[in-house]
């Protein structure tokens, strides 16, 4: 593991650390509605329905305690379908200050992957027909919505997270990464609610989530999947059933984001890794389309 020396956080009042999960319980919600909705959406779609409930609320809020926390959104969007992502899709950025002094930084990194249907009808991203444009809608396939028609999709702990093959360049850069940074780096895994389901085309009716879903969004550690991996040959890719059953722990979505507000996972990082943070998060042509930024203002210090 690489070894950084940058502070870890303070302890938070608990309030900022349940707003905190809450937020992410929302985007649980949101991204496992929009799958379960719309069973072989793309992954980039899926990354936008996590955002989208965080997105609402960027404006800065004040708790009793008089801390201060405020989230900013930032997604490049389409970048990801026209060049390839190496790192992580989604970097968590936490960032706590006391009086206007630094008092420590956090990060979370994750790489998203979708369960795919026991048919692997999944829309894959086409870097031709994202360069093609809008013209797609604009002289559609007027058979497109027929071709659909009495279409069944099944999850059940067989299927495949079928973007993530053993010993891919994706799996051995993450690997090179989290040596050298630390284990900043984790595999989201976008699930339906709950295994088994079926789905079909044409749809009859919206799925509304209410409750957290009992399976969901997913986080699991890259060392533990890349320890799955490990066991496939070559190009084979994991079941659900291989995850669940791994010693792999698979925290629920807003579990992880709980334990990165409480230095559990995550790395620190300060100035002197400025150099690692920009590879990862800064330029635009960088291997992150979004990151979720969180200012935490401490009370005193003045």
């Amino acid at each position: 593991m690489g070894s950084n020396k940058g502070v870890g956080l303070p302890t938070l009042p608990e309030e900022v650390i349940v707003w905190f999960r809450a937020r992410f319980e929302e985007a649980n919600r949101s991204v496992t509605e929009n799958l379960i909705n719309n069973p072989n959406a793309r992954e980039t779609t899926l990354d936008d329905a996590l955002l989208a409930p965080l997105q609402k609320r960027q404006a800065p809020v004040a708790f009793p305690s008089g801390v201060v926390v405020q989230m900013s959104v930032h997604n490049t969007g389409g970048l990801r379908r026209l060049y390839r992502w190496e790192v992580a899709d989604i970097a968590v950025l936490v960032a706590v200050s006391r009086g206007g002094v630094l008092q420590g930084q956090k990060i979370g990194a994750l790489q998203a992957k979708r369960l795919y249907p026991r048919n692997n009808d999944v829309l894959d991203d086409d870097p031709e027909g994202f360069k093609y444009g809008l013209n797609a809608f604009i002289f559609p396939d007027p058979a497109s919505a027929l071709a659909k028609m009495r279409t069944t999709f099944e999850f059940d702990d067989s299927c495949r997270y079928g973007a993530l093959p053993s010993a891919d360049e994706q799996v051995e850069t993450i690997a090179k990464f989290t040596q050298e940074f630390g284990a900043a780096v984790s595999y989201l895994f976008y699930n339906p609610a709950d295994v088994p389901d079926t789905m079909h085309f044409p749809s009859t009716a919206y799925r509304t989530l209410v409750d957290p879903p009992p399976l969901g969004a997913r986080v699991v550690d890259a060392k533990d999947v890349h320890a799955v991996l490990a066991g496939l040959d070559k190009g084979q890719t994991p079941t659900l059933g291989e995850i669940r059953d791994s010693t792999c722990e698979h925290r629920r979505l807003e579990d992880w984001a709980e334990e990165l507000l409480r230095c559990r996972v995550g790395v620190p990082f300060d100035r002197s890794m400025d150099q690692t943070v920009e590879r990862l998060i800064v330029r635009r042509s960088g291997p992150i389309g979004a990151v979720i930024a969180f200012s935490i203002a401490l009370p005193g210090g003045d």
